[in-house]
This record gives structure tokens, sequence and C-alpha cells, in this order.
């Protein structure tokens, strides 16, 4: 679900904000590890922080009779999931004008559309609110704390707080690990499955489906 909504925040982005292919958009960590191997500029969006939206939490379940028998479906839970963006370029007035895309792509949002969104998401029955550079009316972000935790420089940036829906009645399958990678090479010694020299490398993405409980999804 999360990588679905890093597909659709960057769609909204390339899209939107007309930001092409020669800028990175980049969901990782932003700490000095990370920031000391970029070599082009790029708009990080960092999920730090993931809980429930009480206040949107709903108590009511939906009752369906079939006969003498009825299925009682309970509420989806609401989730927010917040993200820190920064921009990260050679010259300040690069990364303040990137940012400032990025800013005015979501603040035009009041929230986005499910027919908007990616894979899982669109199985969404609500469309997914956003609070774009603003207090989280839910919790509020000590960023000063949290840079500290990346053991980076504190830089110029905004929070992206996205509320998404848990269906409790939906089955996410998907493998633990989304890509896999078959390596070939030349080898003296099969019994160490250690390569003298790799000649090729293939990525296998993983097949994913989403069901719902109890039934199977024949795509």
């Amino acid at each position: 679900m999360l990588d679905d909504l890093d597909k659709t925040l960057e769609n909204l982005l390339r899209g939107r904000g007309g930001i092409g292919t020669d800028i990175e958009i980049a969901f990782d960590q932003p700490n000095r590890e990370w920031s000391s191997r970029l070599s082009r500029p790029t708009l990080n969006l960092y999920a730090f922080d993931i809980r429930e939206n009480l206040k949107l939490r709903s108590v009511e379940r939906e009752v369906t009779r079939n006969g003498n028998s009825a299925t009682i479906t309970r509420p989806a839970r609401r989730i927010d999931v917040s993200y820190l963006v920064t921009a990260w370029a050679r010259k300040i007035e690069d990364e303040h004008r990137l940012l400032w895309r990025g800013l005015s792509v979501f603040k035009r949002l009041p929230y986005i559309l499910v027919a908007q969104t990616e894979g899982a998401l669109r199985y969404s029955r609500l469309d997914l609110p956003l609070w774009v550079a603003e207090t989280n009316p839910n919790h509020s972000v000590n960023l000063v704390d949290l840079w500290s935790v990346l053991d980076n420089q504190m830089r110029l940036g905004f929070t992206l707080v996205i509320t998404l829906e848990l269906d409790l009645a939906l089955v996410d399958e998907t493998p633990l690990v989304l890509e896999a990678t078959i390596r070939t090479g030349r080898t003296e010694d099969a019994s160490t499955k250690a390569f003298d020299a790799v000649s090729g490398e293939i990525k296998i993405p993983n097949r994913r489906k989403v069901v719902e409980e109890g039934e199977s999804d024949k795509n």
C-alpha cells in the first residue's frame, strides 16, 4: 500500500508539476550518507510517521441481510502517513525552485482522487485528503528532533500528511521482496556459490494482488 502511495505522489509531481526525468524523486531517508551520494537535483519525500486518525474512526457497522443470515462489515480505519519533503541541489536557488514546485503541486489538491491513485489504493472507497505545510490536527512534529535523528544538517522543507483507508476486510497478498535478481557468471568451484566473474544480471518483478477476504483474485 505504501509503495503505491509513493508511486501516486511521484505521478502527481511528474504530471502536474512538470518535473522531468532530469530531476530525481526519491523516498529514501535523507541522512548524511544518502545525501553524500547525490549526483543530480532531487526532491525527497521521506515517510517518517504512520498513525491512526482517531478523529475519523467510525464505530458503525454495515449489515447486509441474506435470508436468515447477515454479513457484518467493519468500517475501514483511517491512517495518516506523514512525509517530510525536501529539495537537494548544488545551488540553493535550484533547491528553492524545486521545493516550491513540489509545494505548489500538493497545495492545489485538497485531496487525491481515487482514480488518480496506483495499485491497491484503487480499492479505496474515499478520496485521500491532504494536509500540506500545515499543522497536523492530530499530532505535531518537531522537525529539529527529526533532523537530529537523521544525523544531517537541517534543511528547508514542509510536511505532507495523507489519510489512507485501511480496510480490515481487504487482504493485501504481496511477496515480502518485490524484486528478485538473478546473476549469471563463471566460477571454478560451484560449491562455494560465488562467481569469479559476473557476466549478467536479470531483475524479475514479483506479481502482486489484492483480494477481498475469503475471495480469490482471478486477474
